[in-house]
């Protein structure tokens, strides 16, 4: 008669399942708003007030990733969420485009943590420039 033990590698496989990474799958949820802020080309000072920013591209990192999970685009009031998410390590970016104004492009990103199953967090405004 022989003898199989299998309690040892189906203990590792249950372990590995139960440690999920950061990304889909969940119930928890990160929302923010992006705001334009207009600055003049030839002065580079601000004009008028920040406004919330329609149609916006929004990035997602999940965890230790090094490109965009996945994206989205910002509402009518510039708000933006990514649904169904597990807990973990979070990057949230957007691309501020200068124009021709010293011909830049710059990354605006935030870190977020999930650590609750159906928690909800808010990010930090963020506002990105335009030059006309």
């Amino acid at each position: 008669m022989r003898t199989i033990y299998l309690g040892l590698p189906l203990l590792a496989l249950a372990l590995t399942a139960c440690n999920k990474e950061p990304g889909e799958g969940g119930k928890a949820e990160i929302r923010g708003t992006i705001y334009e802020q207009r600055y003049s080309v030839q002065s580079g000072n601000p004009q008028g007030d920040p406004y919330p920013l329609a149609e916006h591209r929004v990035y997602i990192i999940y965890g230790d990733d090094d490109f965009a999970s996945d994206d989205t685009r910002t509402g009518p009031n510039g708000e933006y969420h990514f649904p169904w998410l597990r807990k973990g390590d979070y990057r949230i970016y957007t691309i501020s485009e200068c124009g021709d104004y010293n011909n830049c492009t710059e990354g605006i990103f935030r870190n977020v943590e999930i650590g609750e199953r159906k928690e909800v967090v808010t990010v930090d405004r963020i506002t990105v420039r335009n030059y006309n």
